[in-house]
């Protein structure tokens, strides 16, 4: 592995917003190759926002580079990766990885080439946002030991803080990361549907504030501080079957997913609540067994 990664060339294909955010923390390490888009025009404002690199919408005119990130869609990653072998650039030693947090390196299907997989646990939604907040995110690393080692120096270099994943556990990995991300604003979503429902403004778009979010700031610091042992509040934690009853007789005339929802995480509250011992024993078995009867 190269002692200096300021020698080192980084090209990238697919540079969307997780692309062009890395390739723009990297720039200050690495020498920026190239950036390929399937447009010329994508692929140059990427450039633009990286402040670094050649732009171009296709693999006609590769040049070969140290690193070679693939950051498109991951069910592009494999044919990224066939027309990156077929172009001819590759030389013995490149690093190739990508960033998905589903699949592993063996996708690429390099044999000749140490690649890896990186993804950062990081939610990418505004790139200029991810760049002043990138500091300190985790990554799950895995791949050919080489290539590893090399990514865990480069990430670390902008911030990171690279964490190993066993190959085979990546779809598992990856699907907490999704509940805890994807499903969270889909949850919160759903929170503020049911607030609506209830009569209560929730449009900021109409200069309301949302009522939810100091409650929704608080529940997350105090998680993230203690444990949900510690964090857990409200009707479980108290053992409170009546409250819960009520909660169900409300969502019987809204749609159907709301109750669904309700009663899953009910269910998965009940064990913490157990854990906690604030709530009996028999307190807890009525609560389960209301949210398995009105489970529609």
């Amino acid at each position: 592995m190269p002692s200096n990664l300021s020698t080192l060339t980084l090209s990238c294909i697919g540079a969307g917003r997780l692309g062009k955010t890395l390739c723009r923390l990297f720039s200050d390490t690495v020498s920026i190759g190239q950036i390929i888009n399937s447009s010329t025009a994508s692929a140059q404002l990427a450039a633009g926002f990286i402040g670094a690199g050649q732009g171009q919408g296709d693999y006609a005119e590769l040049q070969p580079a140290d690193i070679w990130l693939i950051a498109t869609p991951d069910d592009s990653i494999q044919l990224a990766s066939e027309a990156l072998k077929n172009a001819g650039v590759l030389r013995k030693g490149d690093t190739v990885f990508h960033c998905s947090g589903s699949l592993s390196a063996e996708v690429l299907g390099l044999d000749n080439c140490p690649t890896a997989s990186v993804h950062p646990i990081h939610s990418f939604a505004d790139p200029e946002k991810s760049i002043k907040r990138f500091a300190g995110t985790a990554c799950g690393i895995e791949g050919d030991p080489d290539a590893v080692a090399l990514l865990d120096t480069l990430f670390r270099h902008i911030g990171a803080e690279p964490f190993a994943i066993a190959s085979e556990h990546k779809s598992l990995y990856h699907a907490a990361t999704v509940l805890t991300c994807n499903y969270l604003v889909s949850l919160l979503e759903l929170g503020k549907q049911m607030l609506t429902a209830a009569g209560v403004e929730t449009n900021n778009q109409t200069g309301a504030s949302n009522p939810l979010e100091p409650l929704i700031r608080q529940t997350v610091d105090n998680y993230l501080s203690t444990d949900a042992v510690s964090a857990l509040t409200g009707p479980i934690a108290r053992g409170d079957s009546r409250t819960i009853e009520a909660h169900l007789r409300a969502l019987q005339n809204q749609p159907d997913l709301w109750q669904q929802v309700y009663c899953a995480l009910g269910n998965a509250t009940v064990p913490i609540s157990a854990k906690q011992g604030q709530a009996s024993a028999d307190d807890l078995h009525s609560i389960s067994a209301l949210l398995q009867s009105d489970r529609k």
